[in-house]
């Protein structure tokens, strides 16, 4: 089970709390107002969780880009066309982010 703090508790004793995630592998949910604000997690369990997003969202656009050749009557694009286009995508997102900046 997740230890809780308060987001207070959690600007005093960081390093403390930071040690004992990497240590331990428990996760510290910090709570502002009472309320789950933000967790601190391991580096094996951030990994972890950005590969099932990735994941959610490869599979995601996949079924949209199936759906979509279907109504446009198209054939259905190949993984690695929809790898290309994602990351076609991905790199003009990146661009616009942070191009002006």
């Amino acid at each position: 089970m997740a230890k809780r703090v308060s987001a207070r508790e959690a600007r005093a004793r960081f390093a403390e709390l930071t040690d004992r995630v990497r240590y331990t592998g428990e996760p510290v949910i910090v709570e502002k107002q009472g309320q789950p604000f933000v967790a601190v997690v391991t580096l094996d369990d951030f990994d972890i969780l950005e590969r099932l997003r990735r994941e959610k969202a490869a599979a995601e656009f996949t079924h949209l880009a199936s759906r979509a050749a279907r109504e446009v009557g198209g054939p259905e694009p190949s993984e690695e066309q929809i790898v290309e286009a994602v990351r076609r995508t991905r790199e003009a997102l990146y661009r616009e982010r942070y191009a002006a900046g």
